[in-house]
């Protein structure tokens, strides 16, 4: 147990170190704005290894967790933490922060509305997502999380819309299709 929390306070401060390296740095262009998005996306759509379109989805990821504005980088990062403490009101607190100074960041955005999912407020995360999708409409993570939403709310052909969506982004994602062919199921008992 005490070596769990340690583990869990070195977790912490290995983030907000990074953050606050990066908010120094300053020099790195990431989030959503990136040069190096395109290239990454342009290989996740091609891509037949499974493990090589792994490691190309953990590199889009960790570039859309960077904020280009430096001053989101620390509360951003302490949102992750209360995210990860599972003290979603915090989280929340936290992305808000985020959103206040970074309103073009993307994925702050992205987090808050990850953590009204979480919290039940569906209309407040479909919002986020859309601004989400807005400032950054590759964002796969943030359609996948409406198709979800969608389908929790019985709406089975928008959420299969939104995976055709992400198919043509990340066509080898995984359970992709397995969730697309699960609505053209439930859709075609619809019909029945």
């Amino acid at each position: 147990m005490k070596m769990m929390s340690i583990w869990r306070s070195y977790a912490q401060a290995t983030v907000l170190v990074f953050a606050v390296s990066f908010a120094a740095a300053g020099a790195v262009r990431a989030d959503q704005n990136s040069p190096r998005l395109d290239g990454l996306f342009a290989e996740l759509q091609t891509i037949l290894d499974s493990s090589r379109a792994a490691e190309v989805e953990r590199e889009i990821w960790q570039i859309w967790g960077l904020p280009d504005n430096r001053l989101a980088s620390i509360p951003f990062a302490q949102g992750i933490i209360r995210m990860n403490q599972h003290d979603l009101e915090g989280a929340r607190e936290k992305f808000d922060e985020v959103i206040k100074v970074a309103p073009d960041f993307a994925e702050g955005w992205n987090k808050r509305a990850t953590v009204a999912f979480y919290l039940g407020d569906l209309d407040a995360s479909v919002r986020d997502i859309r601004e989400t999708v807005a400032l950054e409409p590759r964002h796969f993570g943030a359609l996948s999380g409406l198709a979800m939403i969608q389908e929790r709310l019985g709406n089975v052909e928008a959420a299969l819309d939104v995976l055709i969506q992400v198919k043509e982004l990340y066509p080898g994602m995984p359970g992709l299709d397995a969730r697309m062919q699960a609505l053209r199921d439930a859709i075609e008992a619809k019909k029945t």
